[in-house]
């Protein structure tokens, strides 16, 4: 899996020259271990675990579920944070369906 190890370490150097270019200051040691800790978790084992279903299922099925993970992340963001959503939301849902009706629907 190096190319996994190769993209992110490139995407967060990458990240990180643009926010400095930016203006932004270099966070401290506690901020920057959190942040690390939080993109290896979301983004690190993200990319790791699709290359991997990549391998083992092939594209076709890989997509499909690929499509359908922002639903759970949707719902466990209402889990975790209660509320009613507003307006865009629920569009936003309503365009990420359909956009997930076509990846998922099989051939005929």
């Amino acid at each position: 899996m190096q190319i996994v190890a190769v993209k992110g370490v490139f995407s967060g150097l990458g990240a990180l020259i643009v926010a400095l270019l930016a203006g932004s200051s270099f966070p401290t040691a506690g901020y920057l271990g959190a942040a690390l800790l939080l993109g290896f978790l979301a983004y690190g084992l993200s990319i790791f675990f699709y290359v991997h279903a990549q391998r083992r299922l092939g594209a076709a099925k890989t997509s499909a579920f690929y499509a359908v993970s922002p639903f759970i992340g949707s719902v466990l963001s209402l889990l975790i944070f209660p509320g009613i959503p507003g307006i865009l939301f629920w569009a936003a849902l309503a365009v990420m369906a359909v956009g997930s009706f076509f990846a998922c629907e099989p051939k005929k």
